[in-house]
């Protein structure tokens, strides 16, 4: 209990904004909520096997998995982050200049939809899979990243700003890798790792040292690096377009 006041005592500080939060019902209900996964799980990590600076949260089932990230989207109020960071993420697409318009994305994780709304004002045709999307969501569809429902190369990008959530990530890069067409993309923005003084959230499952520790594993499945540019909102980070090693030419 001690540890999660810290931590929204950290996050607060850092944004004085986010005190207001903390006098909300869903706020309350957010936090008695993670008392209660805390409780029945232990709030246990171990180390991801076969890598190094990399670790897993320990569910006792995927149900448990499952349940605890759709319950973020019920807690959090995210019009400001909605506004803000399609803004952010139009911006650093665009300045990247490797996305072409009328390119199809699939955004992995995708919540509310704020990326695929990012992709919308640059000319893609964008969608996204989430656990919980929320109700009439025209931006998000139900879905599950490590078992896709769409056909194998059919896409020209995918995106995701929710590494930290996967459960298992050798099955979310092999999605990843049978639904990219050839010459496609991958585009991640990721958060800073525990050696560059960030800390996994109260919904995290899958954790890094340091961010070339996350691209040591994607790089292992056939994936090479073509662009790398840090940012510092909403989150300290960096966005990262990889391209498939032999794969051609990008968006063909």
């Amino acid at each position: 209990m001690f540890g999660v006041l810290l931590d929204e005592a950290k996050k607060i500080a850092r944004n004085p904004r986010r005190l207001r939060e903390a006098f909300r019902l869903r706020r309350w209900r957010q936090f008695f909520g993670i008392l209660r996964f805390n409780s029945r799980t232990g709030n246990r990590w171990k180390p991801a096997e076969g890598a190094s600076g990399l670790k897993q949260r320990e569910y006792p089932s995927y149900e448990e998995y499952v349940r605890h990230q759709q319950s973020k989207f019920g807690h959090l109020d995210l019009t400001e982050y909605d506004r803000a960071y399609r803004v952010l993420l139009r911006e650093r697409l665009r300045t990247s200049a490797l996305l072409k318009p009328g390119a199809s994305v699939l955004c992995l994780g995708a919540r509310q939809g704020t990326e695929v709304k990012a992709f919308h004002d640059l000319g893609c045709f964008a969608v996204g899979i989430d656990l919980n999307p929320g109700k009439e969501n025209k931006f998000v569809l139900p879905g599950d990243f490590h078992d896709v429902q769409f056909p194998d190369r059919s896409v020209d990008v995918v995106f995701t700003n929710s590494f930290d959530h996967t459960l298992d990530p050798e099955k979310l890069l092999q999605q990843i890798t049978r639904l990219l067409k050839p010459g496609g993309m991958l585009v991640i923005e990721a958060i800073q790792g525990e050696a560059e003084h960030s800390a996994p959230d109260y919904y995290a499952s899958f954790w890094w040292e340091k961010i070339d520790d996350l691209l040591a594993l994607i790089g292992r499945h056939g994936f090479k690096v073509a662009r790398r540019t840090p940012f510092n909102e909403p989150w300290p980070g960096e966005q990262i377009f990889f391209s498939r090693v032999g794969s051609g030419s990008a968006n063909g």
